[in-house]
């Protein structure tokens, strides 16, 4: 009798297990769906920076998402909006996946609505921004552009530009042959953090629990500020390993050719930890003045967003993805567009 309520007490907990599971999945919607997916992410080794297929589709919504995005390349492999007029001026950007424009439509991503939304500008923009890539393989990619077609090039700077950097994995001083895959599917990264995260993902009633915890700016804060060395760049003293990704960055741009060099331009992104320190009342400038001061050296503009106007709003970055909302996206766009009505 007794082995028999034990059976029924188990039996009814899965049912409720499942049952919650399904609710997650089909009510509130926690699950990731692709309904194409043909681009795939080619890394250069001879080069050491990646592109994406040209001339790919696909169609994802992220779990954290209520809507499908679709990634579309043109002949170049660029994530580019199709606006192309020979007479009027360009624009390259280069980055990661901020400017690449992750988890949004390419005419939300920051740099298009700046230009194309706020600011009106008769420029065709050029997205060469690629997910995944490192402050190492973002340079390179820099000195392959024809500088001669862009009235500028807008470098979207990230703090986590600066990760394979900082925790040993590219060392400049040993430049390793064998380095990242050659093909990755969008949206995906294999590092050892993200497996991590696709291990406390796995089930729709554990996406939901970590986008709870993770949408409490004390809670997310102090799980970011555990990922050392990653975190160090939050730290009103940087850590040494911090300093000399700065100079490696230094010596990076001293290194470019100095007419590419005077058509560049650096503008800062800000991770969510960044705002959410903001919105608590902890955020010290250590970060942004140390990559000012360089740019400054380098006679090179830069600038960066507002964070207290991203503080503002409930939602600037996803929580558990990292990426900059729709929402996020315009409010850097205004802080872009205000920047670009300073330039001669």
């Amino acid at each position: 009798m007794f082995k028999l309520k034990s059976l029924i007490i188990v039996i009814n907990i899965i049912i409720l297990i499942f049952t919650i599971e399904l609710f997650f999945i089909f009510i509130l919607n926690f699950k990731t769906e692709v309904k194409i997916n043909t681009c795939k992410r080619i890394y250069n080794k001879e080069k050491d920076f990646s592109v994406y297929t040209p001339n790919c589709k696909s169609v994802i919504k992220h779990w954290e998402q209520s809507k499908f995005v679709t990634y579309e390349t043109n002949s170049a492999g660029r994530r580019d909006l199709d606006s192309e007029n020979s007479d009027i001026k360009k624009i390259a950007f280069i980055g990661d996946s901020f400017t690449f424009g992750a988890m949004v439509p390419i005419e939300d991503n920051y740099n298009f609505y700046a230009f194309n939304n706020i600011l009106k500008k008769p420029y065709n923009i050029h997205n060469y921004g690629t997910p995944a890539e490192q402050l190492h393989n973002i340079f390179n990619k820099l000195k392959t552009i024809n500088y001669k077609d862009y009235e500028h090039i807008i470098y979207g700077l990230t703090p986590n530009d600066f990760f394979d950097l900082v925790d040993g994995k590219f060392n400049p001083k040993k430049i390793s042959s064998s380095k990242i895959e050659t093909s990755k599917t969008v949206g995906y990264d294999t590092n050892f953090i993200n497996k991590i995260k696709s291990y406390l993902v796995s089930s729709a009633t554990s996406r939901f629990i970590l986008h709870t915890l993770m949408s409490n700016d004390q809670i997310y804060l102090k799980t970011y500020l555990s990922r050392k060395p990653y975190s160090g760049y939050l730290l009103e003293i940087l850590p040494n390993e911090w300093i000399e990704s700065f100079n490696y960055f230094d010596k990076s741009l001293k290194d470019l050719d100095v007419n590419l060099k005077s058509k560049l331009k650096i503008f800062i992104l800000p991770q969510r930890a960044e705002v959410v320190s903001s919105r608590l009342n902890s955020h010290n400038s250590s970060f942004i003045n140390s990559l000012i001061n360089i740019c400054k050296e380098n006679q090179i503009d830069c600038s960066y967003p507002d964070l207290n106007s991203l503080s503002k709003l409930k939602e600037s970055h996803f929580p558990v993805d990292g990426h900059l909302s729709i929402q996020g996206n315009h409010e850097v766009a205004k802080s872009l567009s205000l920047w670009v009505k300073t330039w001669r």
